[in-house]
């Protein structure tokens, strides 16, 4: 297989999302034989933040609806079980055809954007990750995000540059935190929780762990299989602690897939056959990452790269567009 440049695909990934006019940019996206997947992490009733969701990865509730509207003035939604069956019966996919997945389990999925949802009549897909939902717990980078938001150092050293980062302004704030997201997903040697706890430490604070902050607080399990009841909504694996499974040993990377997947079946009552790559960069998975996942039963798992799809593609490579 091969999987590319990850800084290529990152840069196309920004490049296609930037692209979009809008909310209802997306809708250019729309093709009469392929399918778009959009892929989404929260929805906010509002953000007013110095740093934090920088990256609008949380958008707000308005933009979220008028996106949604933007599709359906064109589109026809698929489920991800729809997208399946298509591949396997070789059927073409309706005209414009798109499909709704959200990764990471945040509380907001439930309670801000599966109401939308369900009033537009659109189906959705939810990739949890089981140590998020288990513990509450905060990503790696929104840990850093928190730290940089809450303390507003002037400057930070990171371990692989000479000379501090000045965090004098929001502007130098972003391009120190998109730098760390490059280095740690690009580089497995990196200790991310030593990371975290050297930027913490800088800051004059405890490294965060959990937060009940709409960008932070994720889905309890019983709330998991509350969403998952809900008309047209699945729930799928999104892995245990949201590392990058390339990265992994073998036995580790078992370990990961085995406890997210166990999780949401003692906690939630849930069994899948859904799964998305953490990060879904290029790098992030490979062949033994697929092997692992079809041997439990997974037989869809889309990455994170830009594009769209043909009936026929391989429903381990499916490409998702990035709504910011």
């Amino acid at each position: 297989m091969d999987m590319g440049n990850a800084n290529a695909v990152e840069g196309a990934a920004k490049g296609a999302v930037l692209g979009a006019a809008g909310p209802g940019g997306y809708a250019a996206h729309l093709s009469p034989d392929r399918l778009a997947i959009y892929l989404l992490h929260g929805v906010v009733e509002g953000s007013s933040y110095r740093v934090r969701n920088y990256n609008r990865k949380h958008l707000e509730a308005d933009y979220f609806r008028d996106f949604l509207k933007g599709l359906l003035a064109k589109g026809r939604p698929l489920s991800m079980d729809d997208a399946v069956r298509h591949h396997q019966e070789g059927r073409p996919y309706p005209p414009h055809s798109f499909a709704i997945t959200f990764d990471d389990g945040f509380w907001n999925n439930l309670s801000v954007a599966a109401p939308i949802l369900k009033d537009l009549g659109i189906p959705a897909m939810f990739y949890v990750t089981s140590g998020f939902v288990e513990d509450n717990a905060m990503s790696w980078i929104d840990r850093i995000e928190e730290c940089i938001e809450a303390a507003s150092p002037d400057a930070v050293k990171l371990p692989w540059r000479k000379e501090p980062d000045r965090l004098r302004n929001r502007e130098e704030g972003i391009l120190f935190l998109d730098e760390v997201r490059r280095k740690v997903k690009g580089d497995p040697a990196v200790d991310v929780d030593a990371l975290i706890a050297d930027i913490a430490r800088q800051c004059g604070m405890p490294a965060p762990i959990s937060s009940a902050s709409p960008l932070d607080r994720k889905m309890t399990w019983p709330e998991v299989r509350e969403l998952a009841g809900g008309d047209g909504f699945t729930v799928g694996g999104h892995s245990h602690r949201h590392g990058v499974l390339a990265f992994l040993g073998q036995e580790e990377l078992e370990r990961e897939i085995d406890t997210s997947l166990d999780l949401m079946r003692e906690k939630a009552g849930l069994a899948t056959r859904h799964y998305s790559y953490p990060e879904g960069l290029a790098h992030c998975f490979d062949e033994r990452v697929i092997r692992a996942l079809k041997e439990r039963g997974i037989v869809c798992s889309p990455t994170a790269m830009p594009g769209t799809n043909a009936p026929e593609d391989d429903l381990f490579l499916l490409r998702r567009i990035l709504v910011i």
